[in-house]
This record gives structure tokens, C-alpha cells and sequence, in this order.
């Protein structure tokens, strides 16, 4: 029996595809607004159940854009990194 070698192969490391931080962004950026959509969806319903005014949901998703920004700062930030450092 033999020594078995580790894979991938250091001289394969570098064909391997590293995955393109740009998709990265755009997939965040989309799953964002795909967050945010669905909120104000569950938001609106609140509206017709309750007859909350309107603006009152237009105020919650300025919190909501808030916290959902938050939520991702890191991730956004460490892609918008890599892009920069391409």
C-alpha cells in the first residue's frame, strides 16, 4: 500500500474554478430585494386585516431596509473586497 496524496493537487489548486465574487454580490443584492418584497407583502396584509394607513408600512420598511442591510454588511462588504482586490 501506498501514501495517499491529498486532493485536489497543490499544481490543480490553481485550474479549480474560485467562484466570481461579482455573483456573489449580485445573488446578495437580488436575495435583498427578494427579502424586502416579501416583508411588505406580509406587511400589506396588515393593512387589509387592520386598516393600518399605509404610510404606517412605509415607515416599518425603512426599519426593515435598515435591519436587512445590517443583516448582510459583512458579507456585502467582504465581497465588495474581493472585487477590489481582483
Amino acid at each position: 500500500m501506498g501514501t495517499q496524496l491529498v486532493l485536489p493537487a497543490g499544481w490543480a489548486r490553481q485550474f479549480a474554478s474560485m467562484p466570481d465574487p461579482r455573483d456573489g454580490l449580485d445573488a446578495l443584492e437580488h436575495a435583498k430585494l427578494s427579502a424586502r418584497t416579501e416583508i411588505r407583502k406580509v406587511l400589506m396584509r396588515l393593512i387589509d386585516e387592520f386598516g393600518i394607513q399605509p404610510r404606517e408600512i412605509d415607515r416599518a420598511m425603512n426599519h426593515v431596509d435598515d435591519t436587512v442591510s445590517d443583516l448582510v454588511w459583512e458579507v456585502e462588504n467582504g465581497y465588495r473586497h474581493e472585487i477590489e482586490d481582483a
